[in-house]
């Protein structure tokens, strides 16, 4: 059975000091407001559990007044709080599911929220939920404003473009996690710019130390992060995360894109930590999920995936893996760093990574390459990075131990002979591109330049190896935009 109470004057304004919505506790009660509702100040409008109350128009708040929902409050247009501080209202159910956009103003504490309305709820004041945040229906819309999710609050529903929360403004969507939190949580965020698109964010913290009322926000952008130096590569998307209360933590983070936020080629796409700089560059994107992953986070900032044509000045490649068959080019104007402070980077069997520096490479602990990976690193002496280079050199690590040496590669426009050598080695140019001049370095086992020589339209050099240790050297030819490099082993 339902009965229905009828407000039907133009404006109800509750004016008795408390109204309860019940009828003793025999059977539910279904009860229905047909006009602008007011509860005045010095009011208490009750809403007794087990019960449901139907407002039909915008229920107002006014300052002083209470609204304690123990039921089911279910609003079919907007809800204005008018309470200058964060107020709550019940312990109830506050349903949005009316047939146009629904806007939610003030600072509301709710218990349990459901939006089910294909218009959409638009959050117009900062808006807290302390339990259940049940997406059925319709986006969510922040602008400027916050979503906070308490420590305790969780969200059910199946999110999509259509069922999500938009946060492209300033506002963020928040979640507060309890002391000692390890554990899984996601972000059903997204853009509405044009054609609504979902790109959710997923943390997976493994440890860290939670005071009270922290929180780590997520906001995010459908275009390319700007920074004008970004070219060639790269996604029209990108994420901010933001935390307070936090401290020692280390987080996994994926995050979901769409192949259409894609310039250039996906799969030379990492994720990459662009603010604060300098750079942190993660793990390669997977192509074939279109998620970018960042493992063993301690700082948030701004991510996105790139692999830019220009360089950045800084980078630091950390909990990065190179599977086998990928070969790929990490490079910085001045200093690229590999690994170091708790941070791993690993190239395995089969993996190829080029490192090419400005000025300086590092390869600190935690940084290896498996039997059968290689890692090549040099000193530009020309100003060329990654864009141009195909086939790079030894790179050494902070001790000077050889950490990876090229393997024969096919199609070479050099041929380097005798190879095993003693002493004199020469390099011939097979196929240099016309008049074009080549330059051509010789480095070390341990990386160090030994000697640098530019070819001006001849098609040979020459040079000693008298008086250096046996062990393997590389000799690098660039000549045009083609890059080669060639293993020379010393007995």
């Amino acid at each position: 059975m339902k009965n229905k109470l009828h407000f039907n004057t133009k404006v109800n304004r509750i004016q008795v000091s408390t109204l309860l919505v019940s009828l003793a506790m025999l059977f539910p009660v279904f009860s229905v407001i047909h006009a602008e509702n007011i509860i005045s100040s010095g009011t208490t409008l009750k809403v007794m559990p087990g019960t449901s109350l139907v407002s039909s128009e915008a229920l107002t708040i006014k300052n002083g007044a209470t609204l304690d929902n123990a039921g089911t409050l279910i609003l079919k247009k907007n809800l204005t709080n008018e309470n200058p501080s964060p107020n709550t209202i019940g312990s109830g159910v506050a349903e949005f599911s009316g047939i146009s956009n629904q806007t939610v103003t003030g600072q509301n504490v709710i218990q349990a929220l459901t939006v089910n309305n294909a218009a959409g709820v638009t959050i117009g004041g900062s808006t807290r939920v302390n339990g259940t945040l049940t997406l059925t229906n319709g986006r969510v819309t922040l602008g400027s404003n916050n979503l906070v999710l308490g420590s305790s609050a969780v969200i059910v529903g199946t999110p999509s473009a259509s069922v999500m929360i938009v946060v492209t403004g300033s506002g963020e969507l928040r979640k507060e996690f309890p002391a000692g939190f390890t554990g899984t949580f996601t972000y059903p965020v997204g853009d509405d710019s044009g054609t609504p698109e979902y790109a959710p964010v997923i943390l997976v913290f493994t440890g860290g130390t939670f005071a009270s009322d922290n929180y780590v926000g997520v906001s995010l952008a459908n275009t390319k992060y700007p920074d004008p130096n970004i070219t060639g590569n790269y996604l029209n998307r990108y994420w901010n995360i933001t935390q307070s209360g936090i401290t020692g933590f280390t987080c996994n983070a994926s995050f979901q894109y769409l192949p259409a936020d894609v310039t250039g080629t996906e799969n030379k796409l990492s994720c990459t930590m662009v603010n604060p700089l300098p750079w942190i560059t993660y793990a390669l994107t997977n192509s074939g999920t279109h998620v970018l992953s960042a493992n063993g986070i301690g700082t948030f900032g701004t991510y996105t995936g790139v692999k830019s044509t220009t360089p950045p000045e800084n980078q630091l490649l950390a909990n990065n893996t190179i599977p086998g068959g990928t070969i790929t080019c990490y490079d910085a104007t001045q200093v690229l760093t590999v690994a170091g402070n708790g941070t791993t980077f690993l190239v395995e069997s089969g993996g190829n990574v080029t490192l090419v520096a400005g000025a300086k490479i590092l390869l600190l602990d935690g940084a290896k390459v498996n039997s059968g990976g290689m890692l090549h690193g040099y000193i530009t002496s020309n100003g060329i990075y990654c864009g141009a280079s195909v086939n790079p050199l030894v790179a050494n690590n902070q001790n000077g131990e050889t950490v990876g040496v090229e393997a024969t590669s096919a199609n070479r426009f050099i041929r380097i002979y005798p190879n095993p050598t003693t002493d004199l080695v020469v390099v011939e140019l097979i196929d240099a591109g016309g008049d074009a001049t080549a330059h051509v370095t010789v480095y070390s086992m341990v990386g160090g330049k030994l000697l640098q020589k530019s070819l001006n339209g001849e098609s040979r050099f020459q040079f000693s190896l008298e008086g250096r240790p046996v062990g393997i050297y590389m000799v690098h030819v660039q000549s045009g935009e083609r890059s080669e490099v060639a293993k020379v082993v010393k007995n």
